[in-house]
């Protein structure tokens, strides 16, 4: 399913809730904060605000270039030369002599170091963990580190995917060719032909019968292809709702899912049901009871109706989280001319409650 590449990146870097982003070794699933910050641009520097637009940490910190993210009460900026993390009120409480630092998860953060001084280049980068304290806690080693779930990260050796633990023993030999974090007590992995779900052991529990997507399970169902049809297949690995649609690349967020019928967009149920009939040019999950919607070419927001309750004015629209979503009007804004530093923020009602720089480069 195509989607608003970069809008979904900014949809979830305005909350510290289940980010997850594989562009970059530094980045890491995050886990949930009962306060959410809005990461904004200006002059060149980040800073956050609430969602009334309020600012709360004013603009003067460097970062990733996927936008500065909050994850367990923490982000990493960089700051005279060196990465840091700041907390919720902007104030560095972690210094660090790295060349590289992500998110925390599970109470530690992936943190990388270069092997030529000189290099720092992503090849050139050796990836480990620290925890809260800023304390070493496995040292780096890895090609690639992501973010802990369920005890288990992410690693990549040899160009090949696995698991450790939180001592840095590996669990789960690398052995695929991408790997998402496990939830429920399930990973999606894959190779070069075909996907799968493992446990914790590492060893393949779902069906051989289908394709899975990388999504993962979500109200208890996940994804899956058969043939040139999607479905819906339970953790039980039964088939719940029959593959009949022509792409299903979206999870079941809010008891809907985003589905393919007739080369447009419209949502199910679980129980499989058309609730709101295929009308959409694109789609995308629900989230604070809105979902994106493409309409004419233009983006807005629906209701769990089906009712347009933000008119499709936008070039490019990100989902809800929190109260506030990314959004511009700007046709030179798009995944390419990066990044999210030139998005305004609206609320669930449609006002704007920032407007960012619009000096697109």
């Amino acid at each position: 399913m195509k989607v608003p590449v970069l809008a979904s990146i900014l949809a979830l870097a305005t909350t510290s809730v289940g980010l997850q982003q594989p562009h970059h070794p530094q980045n890491s699933s995050q886990t949930s904060s009962q306060t959410h910050l809005f990461p904004i641009v200006r002059n060149d520097k980040t800073g956050f605000i609430d969602r009334e637009g309020n600012i709360v940490i004013p603009p003067k910190f460097a970062g990733s270039m996927y936008g500065i993210m909050f994850s367990e009460g923490l982000a990493p900026v960089y700051v005279g030369g060196h990465w840091c993390y700041i907390d919720m009120k902007g104030r560095v409480v972690i210094r660090t002599t790295f060349d590289s630092a992500g998110l925390f998860s599970e109470g530690l953060a992936p943190v990388g170091i270069a092997k030529k001084r000189s290099g720092k280049t992503l090849d050139d980068m050796q990836y480990g963990y620290i925890d809260r304290a800023g304390k070493v806690v496995i040292e780096p080693q890895f090609e690639e580190t992501y973010g802990f779930s369920e005890g288990l990260g992410r690693i990549v050796e040899n160009h090949k995917w696995g698991f450790i633990d939180k001592t840095g023993k590996i669990v789960i030999e690398p052995q695929f060719q991408g790997a998402y974090g496990f939830m429920d007590g399930l990973a999606s992995v894959w190779w070069a032909d075909k996907s799968a779900y493992i446990d914790h052991s590492g060893r393949v529990v779902s069906s051989a019968e289908y394709k899975y997507a990388t999504v993962g399970f979500f109200d208890g169902l996940a994804p899956v292809r058969k043939g040139d049809k999607s479905g819906y297949i339970s953790k039980d690995w039964k088939l719940v709702i029959e593959p009949r649609f022509y792409s299903v690349a979206e999870r079941f967020s809010e008891g809907l899912a985003a589905v393919l019928l007739n080369g447009k967009y419209g949502y199910i149920d679980r129980a499989g049901k058309i609730v709101i009939e295929p009308v959409f040019e694109n789609a995308s999950n629900f989230s604070d009871g809105l979902a994106v919607v493409q309409i004419n070419g233009r983006y807005g927001y629906i209701n769990k109706s089906g009712v347009v309750v933000i008119e499709p004015i936008f070039t490019e629209a990100g989902t809800f989280r929190g109260g506030l979503a990314p959004v511009t009007t700007d046709e030179r804004v798009n995944y390419a001319s990066c990044c999210w530093r030139h998005w305004d923020y609206i609320d669930t009602s449609g006002r704007y409650v920032w407007r960012a720089e619009k000096d697109v480069r």
